[in-house]
Parts: C-alpha cells; sequence; structure tokens
C-alpha cells in the first residue's frame, strides 16, 4: 500500500490525520499522550510518532551550555508502555497534522486533562506512605524546583529568592513542606526555608515517578515552570496550585503562556495591596 495515500484517504471527513510527535521528559510525555487518547476519544484518526525513543537516553551534564538530556520512556509507570499506541507509518507534513510540542500541544493537553476519562488513564497515586514519614502525610505543601539540565538550556529560571518569597506566606498555615528538586538543594536555601515549617523535608535524589506522586499527593503545590509539575497538578484534583506568572523567556512569550493563563481562576496580588 502506498503510505502517502493511505494517509490522505484514511479519514472519513476528509480531515488530514493527526500524527502526535513524543519526545521529552515525563511531564511531556503525560502532555502528549494525553492529547493523544483524548483526541482517540473523540473519534479523530491519530497516531502516535515514538521515534524519539529510538535514539539511547542521555543524561546531560548540568552547566553545559545547550546540552539537553534525551529521555528515555517514562510512562509504564502509568499503565502506558509504547504499545498502547498506534505508531505513525511515514508521514509528512502535507498528509498528516503533525502535532508537537508547543503552546499548541500545552492547550489541547490542559484541556484533556480537564476530562475526567483521561485524567484516569493514569494510574492513580495513591498515598505516598513508602516515600513520605507518616506525620508528613495528614497536609503538606509542596514545591518543585526545575534545575538539572534545564539550567543549559531555559529561556527563564525562576531563582531561589522568588520561591522564598512565596513559600514565606504559608509560614503558620501548613506544618510541613516537601522541596523537591532536580539539582542538589543549596544549604542557603535549605536554613532559609527550614524555619517557616514544623517539618521540611529535601528530597532531591528520588526518581521522577516518586516524585510526581508527591505532587500529586499535596494539599498545596506550588509549581516550576515545568511541564513536569504542571501535569501533577492537573493529576490533583484537591491542591491549591501556584503556577508561575512568567512561564518562558522570549517576546513571544505571551504566546506559549496564554494557554496556561486561561486556566488559572485566581492570580495572587503582590505585598497585599488591594486598589
Amino acid at each position: 500500500m502506498n503510505i502517502l495515500k493511505f494517509f490522505r484517504r484514511s479519514p472519513a471527513n476528509k480531515n488530514l490525520p493527526t500524527v502526535v510527535v513524543f519526545a521529552g521528559g515525563m511531564g511531556t510525555q503525560i502532555f502528549q499522550a494525553a492529547v493523544y487518547f483524548s483526541m482517540k476519544s473523540a473519534g479523530h484518526t491519530v497516531y502516535a510518532d515514538l521515534s524519539y525513543f529510538d535514539t539511547e537516553a542521555r543524561i546531560a551534564e548540568t552547566g553545559k551550555a545547550g546540552q539537553l538530556t534525551h529521555w528515555f520512556w517514562q510512562l509504564d509507570q502509568f499503565g502506558l508502555p509504547k504499545a498502547s499506541f498506534d505508531r505513525a507509518p511515514a508521514y509528512n507534513k502535507h498528509d498528516a497534522d503533525v502535532l508537537r510540542d508547543g503552546p499548541r500541544m500545552g492547550e489541547l493537553a490542559l484541556k484533556a486533562l480537564a476530562q475526567p476519562d483521561i485524567r484516569g488513564l493514569f494510574k492513580d497515586a495513591g498515598n505516598v506512605r513508602d516515600t513520605l514519614p507518616e506525620d508528613v502525610l495528614s497536609g503538606f505543601l509542596c514545591i518543585h524546583i526545575r534545575r538539572g539540565d534545564y539550567v543549559n538550556v531555559a529561556s527563564h529560571l525562576i531563582s531561589d529568592e522568588e520561591f522564598i518569597s512565596l513559600i514565606r506566606k504559608f509560614s503558620g498555615l501548613i506544618n510541613n513542606a516537601v522541596i523537591l528538586s532536580d539539582s542538589p538543594i543549596e544549604s542557603n536555601f535549605r536554613n532559609t526555608v527550614s524555619p517557616f515549617f514544623k517539618t521540611t523535608l529535601f528530597l532531591d535524589n528520588i526518581d521522577a515517578y516518586a516524585s510526581h506522586r508527591i505532587m500529586r499527593n499535596a494539599r498545596i503545590l506550588i509549581c516550576s515552570n515545568s511541564t513536569f509539575s504542571l501535569t501533577a497538578a492537573a493529576l490533583n484534583p484537591n491542591a491549591l496550585v501556584f503556577i508561575p506568572k512568567q512561564w518562558v523567556g522570549g517576546k513571544n512569550r505571551h504566546i506559549d503562556e496564554a494557554p496556561l493563563h486561561s486556566r488559572c481562576q485566581f492570580q495572587i496580588l503582590e505585598n497585599n495591596i488591594v486598589v
């Protein structure tokens, strides 16, 4: 069969089939899977391009400008092996609507993750008694600090001072805090934040799935500008969630940020000034 003819004639409504291109780490993969299954459940002809994972995974070295981690498949622990997806035949942009990481993917993913049937595809994280002490489980604030290979390529990086400014507002309001990071958490940050809470856990050496489960069980979740914590927020229906006002840098940042902020119902008023 001629693959190009196959693509052109497949959809009964004459719309091009969609190819969701998978790439990146766990959060991005969750976005892509959510879009894939949402479109499929809506009756669209949709395929997954998983060729990114044909290349061997490698972890980038922090501080190497431009170097980015090439991630391995991270959805198995959610019960979604690669075999769960219909792989795309050969295609080009004229024969398929190619959907890659970007503002459109983000907008579709956030809408998909608002659907109970799509959220249900990602295994319920359950409790985290195997990861956190019992006295913390009564309720905790969780902060995700994105560093690691992101510092090599980030157009915008949220500073420790910005995180601290927000975290200190919860001092006395909640007893427990869990700070997650993909890089070693500096002692100055630890010493500044610890007095705000009765119990403060700093976890910078646990796997991605454990981190994601912790965020999905938090009562208050402060996200980094990362799809990793954003997807955990979308899959945590009980958390009070804070996302950064600025997500990316560059002159077209409003294009990337519009889908995110359109999902927000409230914003924080700085310095408690009411006009």
